[in-house]
């Protein structure tokens, strides 16, 4: 449990981190150049995609405890289902909501691509170390 908690934590820093630094380069133009009305809909675009990788990286860690076959289907299926509803939240925040929707689409795009990354990151360390201890057990 605590190895999880680990890894909870390691991720939850990325992302702060990866966050903090885009907002930190986009904060002048946002300033300079946007609306109010564009700025929620960046901040609504972040808070979609933040939940999407969240959701998606507890998935994940859940689905290495589980056998070949229902990690792929817990990982892609997961995937999948998390991009339907993604798509659903923003149909559903453009047809009864006020923010503008490049901004909106553009934000969510550009945070999904970078969380889905970092997301990516992890599962690849992760089977890297799952690895490593299966072949120093095989020794």
């Amino acid at each position: 449990m605590d190895k999880k908690n680990n890894e909870w934590k390691r991720f939850l820093k990325s992302i702060a981190v990866f966050s903090l630094i885009t907002f930190i380069i986009a904060a002048y133009p946002l300033y300079k150049y946007n609306s109010g009305v564009q700025l929620y809909s960046i901040l609504s675009g972040f808070f979609i995609s933040l939940i999407n990788a969240l959701l998606g990286f507890r998935l994940n860690i859940m689905a290495f405890e589980k056998s070949m076959k229902s990690f792929m289907v817990l990982v892609f299926g997961g995937l999948g289902l998390r991009m339907i509803i993604v798509i659903i939240f923003l149909v559903i925040l453009l047809q009864f909501s006020f923010f503008e929707p490049f901004s909106l689409i553009a934000s969510v795009f550009f945070f999904y691509i970078l969380f889905i990354s970092i997301e990516i990151y992890f599962l690849h360390q992760k089977q890297l170390t799952l690895k490593t201890i299966k072949d120093k057990h095989s020794e």
